[in-house]
């Protein structure tokens, strides 16, 4: 879908996408057509967590050794999907450490009965972690943060492509390191669909009012 595609669509249109690239955002713009991004939507978003975080945590059960109870896990930004699914850690006895940018996060995390630190403690973090689940869309598990991790480390990531994980270098320690993208549709379809669904039917009537 691009500038090309959108120039039939009749002005003031309703336009309704999961995530919408740059290059769409900026046709919707200049074609006046009414824009909704379903990732963008705070129930569709936080709803969708749910799966999200039982699809990661169901991939570190199948990939770990040891149980979820007990190990150290890590999770890497503290958004609506980082909130659930260190909650979700930490209710199956994970012993779990939640790295956020700032320390608004880190004290809700704390509240949670979590242990959070800044980025800059992320390199003490992840030392000695079990599993570590990024979050964040960004460069964030670079070559030098996975030099500090044990070789038997797993790594989640879940934040949108490419992910935060330098997956070369990773593969180049010995660590495996897994891009875990479409949780939601992958674990919990029918669920995902009616979460979308909701998502659609609610834009469509805030557009029609």
């Amino acid at each position: 879908l691009d500038a090309e595609g959108l120039s039939g669509v009749l002005s003031g249109s309703l336009l309704i996408i999961g995530y919408a690239q740059p290059v769409v955002r900026s046709a919707a713009q200049q074609l006046c057509i009414h824009l909704v991004e379903l990732a963008e939507d705070d129930a569709v978003a936080i709803l969708n967590s749910i799966p999200t975080a039982e699809g990661a945590v169901a991939l570190a059960m199948e990939k770990l050794p040891i149980t979820i109870h007990g190990c150290k896990a890590v999770v890497l930004g503290f958004g609506r999907c980082a909130q659930t699914l260190a909650r979700v850690l930490h209710s199956l006895g994970a012993r779990t450490t939640v790295v956020a940018r700032n320390t608004g996060q880190q004290a809700r995390a704390q509240e949670m009965g979590v242990v959070a630190c800044g980025f800059e403690g992320l390199y003490d973090a992840v030392i000695d972690a079990d599993v570590v689940f990024n979050t964040v869309p960004a460069l964030v598990l670079t070559e030098s943060v996975l030099t500090r991790m044990n070789p038997d480390t797993l790594v989640i990531d879940i934040a949108s492509s490419p992910g935060g994980t330098d997956f070369k270098a990773a593969e180049r320690l010995g660590i495996e390191a897994i891009l875990a993208l479409g949780l939601p549709g992958k674990v919990a379809p029918k669920t995902a669909g009616e979460i979308m669904a909701q998502g659609v039917m609610r834009a469509i009537r805030d557009y029609l009012s």
